[in-house]
């Protein structure tokens, strides 16, 4: 009935489960009242302050924000209803079985909540309608979307699932990724958005506890994996989250409602609440801590430099930051924000050049190198010292964008050894080489939907060349 393979391991009597429990205990006929509750309360809100042209009023910058989210968020819930579906019937005691039944459940409200709040999107801007194309498209941060969801959500066993998405993504990142989200949603006055991620938050908090009497059973029994899985998800979900959180807390939203950098969002809601939660489980912080503390200070801004460098391989527009942006910055990230901040000023000072409207002027034009494990650009490390790494495996080089993501593909590698990154598919022939084609008939981009600077060069503090 519970064979290893699909229930996980360590495979263990059902009597070492019979102690599994938490805290939220209710029946299906209160989960029922409860959630059309929570509907019924956010569709109120979307009806007084979500229609289209309350949001046509919002921050250009925080739009594309809302399009990088469409994007990401509702299949990446739908894969989360196939991880709890299995879970409930492999889970090993029906107490977390009944669990998973209403974690899928709420992963299900998660993936419609989005889709229908903006809907009426769709139709007003091509970007928003290509946001449901995304995770069937091969652009590049779709096949690292799939890269991490296919595997967390998809492809582990119920053991895996528990620790990696109800206890490490769950309760390790959720909190950031929605209640940040939620209070930077209310200083912008996207009370739609506000809402939504609050809502969806009440649900996360109850199917998170899932993981903790599966991480404790692990732990009496084989610590090592228990520390191994802690520590795998972790810097599989680090990476994900920066790119889509660090992106809109310190790029993608007006300046003068930001309160908080995205560095201390995650000094609040993930390092003293997950070393905490760490402690009281006897677990270990993952060994390459420092490296991630370092992380913390540069990787979403070597990415977003990336990003904006490459925009047209994205589906949303990104902001150029302006001389008050990066003082801002520099004061919130002062160890490192000297060696990113060169980078900007040569990018401006090719709009400078260049002029409004001129895209391509400050744009790359051959394709950049991915990492083997992530599949993100190789952004670890800071402009003056990348951290790629490489490892040989039957015969192949394989390149990383830092030491744990080589460390996690060597304790895996039949897992990972056969992907192909896009560059890889263009070596092989089986992407375009030449950029334009790779972005419409690879990435399925056209002109109208691929990504450029949010206001085309047109910036108040830009003095172009001759003007």
């Amino acid at each position: 009935m519970f064979p290893e393979t699909v229930s996980g391991r360590p495979w263990l009597p059902h009597a070492e489960w019979a102690r599994w429990d938490e805290p939220y205990r209710t029946t299906y006929a209160e989960y029922v009242v409860n959630q059309h509750a929570k509907d019924a309360s956010v569709y109120a809100v979307r009806d007084a302050v979500g229609r289209l042209e309350d949001i046509q009023k919002l921050d250009p910058s925080w739009l594309n924000g809302l399009k990088l989210h469409a994007a990401t968020l509702p299949l990446a819930e739908f894969a989360a209803v196939v991880g709890n579906l299995r879970a409930a019937r492999f889970g090993r005691d029906s107490a977390w079985r009944t669990m998973a039944t209403f974690g899928a459940l709420d992963e299900l409200r998660h993936t419609q909540i989005p889709l229908a709040l903006m809907h009426e999107l769709v139709r007003w801007d091509v970007q928003f309608d290509w946001t449901h194309k995304f995770y069937h498209t091969n652009d590049w941060v779709a096949i690292a979307g799939r890269h991490l969801v296919d595997e967390l959500l998809l492809g582990t066993d119920p053991i895996e699932f528990a620790i990696g998405t109800n206890f490490v993504f769950e309760t390790g990142f959720t909190n950031l990724q929605f209640v940040g989200l939620s209070s930077m949603a209310h200083a912008v006055g996207d009370r739609m958005f506000e809402k939504m991620v609050k809502s969806i938050q009440t649900d996360e908090a109850r199917h998170a506890q899932i993981g903790h009497p599966v991480l404790e059973t692990v732990l009496k029994h084989d610590p090592a994996r228990a520390q191994y899985l802690v520590d795998k998800w972790f810097w599989r979900t680090w990476l994900l989250f920066a790119v889509v959180t660090g992106f809109s807390m310190d790029y993608l939203s007006p300046l003068a409602q930001r309160r908080h950098s995205f560095k201390e969002f995650v000094e609040e809601w993930i390092l003293d609440q997950f070393q905490r939660t760490l402690a009281e489980y006897g677990l270990r912080k993952p060994w390459y801590w420092d490296q991630f503390l370092g992380a913390l200070e540069i990787y979403h801004h070597m990415v977003y430099a990336s990003a904006y460098t490459y925009r047209a391989t994205v589906w949303f527009n990104l902001s150029l930051p302006g001389p008050d942006e990066r003082a801002w910055l520099r004061q919130k990230y002062p160890g490192t924000w000297d060696l990113m901040d060169p980078v900007w000023e040569q990018i401006t000072e090719r709009w400078r050049k260049s002029g409004p409207g001129v895209e391509w002027y400050s744009h790359g034009a051959t394709p950049v190198t991915f990492c083997d494990l992530c599949q993100l650009v190789l952004c670890g490390g800071t402009p003056e010292r990348n951290t790629a790494q490489t490892l040989v495996f039957e015969g192949r080089k394989y390149i990383f964008c830092s030491e744990p993501c080589r460390w996690i593909f060597g304790q895996e590698p039949e897992r990972y050894a056969a992907h192909k990154d896009v560059v890889k598919r263009i070596l092989a022939g089986e992407a375009p080489a030449n950029l334009l084609e790779l972005l419409r008939i690879y990435f399925n981009l056209t002109q109208d939907m691929w990504g450029k600077d949010v206001a085309g060069g047109r910036y108040p503090w830009l003095h172009h060349d001759g003007c």
